[in-house]
């Protein structure tokens, strides 16, 4: 029995509270002799070691753009080893954990499950987060300039700590102190070996912050913005063309989702506020006017900063479309750097095979971003040109997503856009009586049985589902949503975003079937 076995002993006889209850993934396949796993693992340097080995056997395959070679020299980086003890512990808590659910006799739609999180192994990683912000700031100007690499991955997965465990702006602040990190030290990462690597461990850091910015505020890389700081590519051109150039497929792919996601936000909010407010979408206002409406749903102080930057800086209408295009052309780029293995036709009648779960994965990114396009040209009755295709895409989308191993998905994608948040997307996107069903009464029930709402990513996977269940609700009364917001604050803590009894608003964006705009809060049930 290896030490990860005993960790999870270890985890359950420390608090009765979280017995493990996972259903998909377990950490130990058998536990024998209790006794002697508990004293086995009672010095701390035991305990670090199971999750070291956790980190190597697991959680190190899920971090996007992480380099085995970099992620292997933690023992000679006291802060990056403290590090990986972080967030190894972080994704035991999600994983180890007893799960929470809420059942309704004749309502699986409104049933949901979500994880309570293993206060111990929460606890452990909030202390050795503690200890690797301890040794950075004690460290000598010249170590840092000779293990720049692994400082900045350190930054990388502290920031990936919080965004799995802590809360958002915490997040947003990690993100901010890892790129004012690239600032300081740019010449020594970028002519240290390992410097690259880490550089792409970054980039896709940044990627993943962009999704929770205000859609009225400005795109990320358009300038300087108040909400952190804009990282690509103001801090070099050279820097910024360099982790362009070197990404590799998986990252190019999300690279281009997370931003055709980014510029759709802006364009249906947009729609949704000069409809509601009976002005041009063109008009110079409409960025201070969806900035006040949006921040006043949601809960939110406006800031004069703020508010200057969405009335100045305002990209709109034909200019979002435009970005949209240059998105669609980075997707052509992709496909044609895939392996024929990897290739697929959605106009193919049959399922296809996939070498990974992450080229599925991928194959729905890039689906989305298609449908994606397709809506952004739709008129403003949500009529499309081609409806056909995009039909036989979100079929498509379906098909994959049905047949992918939800017990692998429900721990692969914790760090990237999981397939709950696809299909969350996707049902902004294009809606159908078929499409809904599908997900909520056939995958839906799948997903939850191998996972119990442990696979999300941004969002928790129960509010997802309850999102993607008003959504319906809004559709059977001819109402149509293209994009739906958590009215919650920024630094509200993951943990009471995993308790499924913790009230939810949600700001709804969309139109009536004659056309009409609005823009509404809801209690999401």
């Amino acid at each position: 029995m290896n030490r990860v076995q005993f960790l999870r002993h270890v985890s359950r006889s420390a608090s009765s509270v979280n017995e493990p209850g996972i259903s998909g993934f377990d950490v130990s396949n058998s536990l024998v002799n209790v006794p002697k796993a508990a004293a086995a693992l009672s010095s701390e340097d035991n305990l670090e070691f199971g999750y070291l080995n956790h980190f190597r056997e697991h959680v190190r395959h899920l971090l996007p753009a992480v380099s085995p070679q970099l992620t292997d020299g933690f023992l000679q980086s006291p802060c990056l080893r403290s590090a990986v003890l972080c967030i190894s512990a972080s994704n035991l808590s999600m994983l180890n954990a007893r799960v929470q659910s809420r059942t309704l006799v004749g309502s699986s739609r409104q049933s949901v499950f979500s994880p309570l999180v293993n206060i111990l192994h929460h606890t452990q990683a909030q202390k050795y987060h503690n200890l690797a912000l301890e040794y950075y700031r004690n460290a000598k100007p010249e170590e840092v300039k000779h293990q720049a690499p692994a400082f900045l991955a350190a930054h990388v997965l502290l920031a990936f700590y919080h965004h799995a465990s802590t809360d958002h702006l915490s997040f947003r602040q990690a993100v901010e102190d890892s790129v004012r990190f690239v600032l300081q030290n740019r010449a020594s990462i970028m002519d240290s070996r390992d410097g690259a690597k880490s550089l792409q461990m970054w980039y896709r850091l940044c990627t993943s912050h962009r999704p929770a910015k205000p859609p009225a505020l400005l795109l990320e890389g358009i300038g300087a913005s108040t909400i952190g700081l804009n990282p690509l590519p103001d801090v070099s051109e050279h820097l910024y063309l360099r982790c362009i150039l070197e990404m590799n497929a998986d990252d190019l792919i999300y690279d281009i989702i997370i931003k055709t996601l980014e510029i759709r936000t802006k364009l249906v909010v947009f729609r949704s506020v000069a409809g509601s407010c009976h002005i041009s979408e063109l008009s110079s206002e409409i960025g201070c006017l969806a900035y006040e409406i949006v921040n006043k749903m949601l809960g939110r102080q406006c800031v004069p900063d703020e508010y200057t930057e969405a009335r100045d800086g305002c990209v709109r209408g034909s200019h979002l479309l435009g970005l949209l295009e240059v998105q669609k052309e980075r997707l052509k780029v992709w496909r044609s750097r895939l392996d024929t293995d990897q290739l697929f036709d959605h106009t193919l009648s049959f399922r296809q095979k996939f070498p990974t779960h992450r080229d599925a994965m991928n194959a729905l990114y890039y689906m989305l971003c298609e449908i994606t396009f397709g809506e952004a040209n739709a008129g403003s009755d949500g009529w499309y040109k081609n409806s056909a295709n995009i039909a036989n895409m979100a079929h498509h989308m379906c098909q994959i997503a049905g047949h992918l191993s939800f017990g692998m998905s429900n721990t692969s994608d914790v760090y990237t856009l999981s397939l709950a948040e696809v299909l969350l997307q996707l049902v902004f996107a294009y809606r159908s009586d078929e499409l809904f069903h599908y997900i909520l009464d056939v995958l839906w029930p799948q997903l939850e049985m191998h996972g119990k709402g442990y696979e999300h990513s941004h969002y928790p996977t129960h509010l997802v589902k309850r999102i993607i269940a008003q959504v319906a609700a809004y559709w059977e009364e001819d109402r149509v949503v293209t994009f739906a917001l958590p009215a919650v604050a920024e630094n509200i803590s993951k943990l009471k975003l995993l308790d499924i009894d913790h009230p939810v608003d949600l700001v709804v964006c969309g139109y009536n079937k004659d056309g009409q705009h609005f823009i509404e809060k809801v209690l999401l049930p």
